[in-house]
């Protein structure tokens, strides 16, 4: 039901919540990776997927979205050195970048094929935000494009980390996370969007979003 992508306690959170507050369906949740959840999918290992959007490589897939359910990006980090600042951010040409394998980056025009990233940006990619915001507090990644809101609730459990990074006030990429869902499956996005709708006006949302310090 969930891709590695964001934090795993909000994923378990959110999942629990759509649990509780109604008993017509039953969400369990699946693990896949951000390289494999298209063949998951295809493979029908799990029918809805958390904090996702259509345009990130699921155009043509029987596959439709509810309404936006939390808007972030994407943004730099990199190891507070006293000759940083944002200025640091402004060019990456020569410097390493380290991302997640099967992400969409701003930076590269949202091409997402290894070898290109690699070639024209010196890109090293890995499968965990946790790996990316390590590699740029240890120096091995000048510059690593983390997911904001998993950066937020990295820092909420590891607060001595905020002060050995540089974040970039700007966006690689600004992103309107949704849940998308299987054609033809219950829930599909009506049902879905009402639960949530539903959620958002009993303060569930709001509530559930403020544990982690997001909007």
């Amino acid at each position: 039901m969930d891709k590695t992508a964001g934090s795993a306690s909000l994923t378990f959170d959110l999942i629990a919540a759509l649990n509780a507050f109604q008993k017509k369906y039953v969400f369990e949740f699946v693990h896949t990776s951000s390289k494999r959840r298209f063949s998951h999918f295809d493979e029908k290992r799990f029918d809805l997927i958390l904090f996702e959007a259509l345009d990130w490589g699921w155009l043509g897939r029987e596959i439709e979205a509810t309404n936006v359910i939390m808007h972030g990006g994407t943004v730099y980090v990199t190891r507070m050195e006293k000759y940083k600042d944002q200025r640091y951010f402004d060019d990456l040409k020569g410097k390493t970048i380290w991302g997640i394998l099967g992400y969409h980056y701003g930076f590269a025009n949202f091409n997402s094929d290894y070898e290109f990233l690699k070639k024209h940006f010196n890109a090293h990619m890995i499968t965990s935000q946790d790996g990316l915001i390590e590699a740029a507090v240890a120096g091995r990644a000048d510059i690593s494009v983390v997911v904001r809101e998993y950066l937020q609730i990295y820092l909420l459990r590891h607060p001595d980390v905020q002060q050995k990074i540089l974040v970039s006030t700007k966006f690689d990429a600004v992103n309107s996370y949704t849940i998308l869902a299987r054609k033809g499956n219950r829930p599909d996005v009506a049902e879905l969007n009402k639960i949530l709708s539903e959620m958002e006006s009993a303060g569930i949302l709001k509530k559930l979003w403020g544990r982690y310090n997001l909007k």
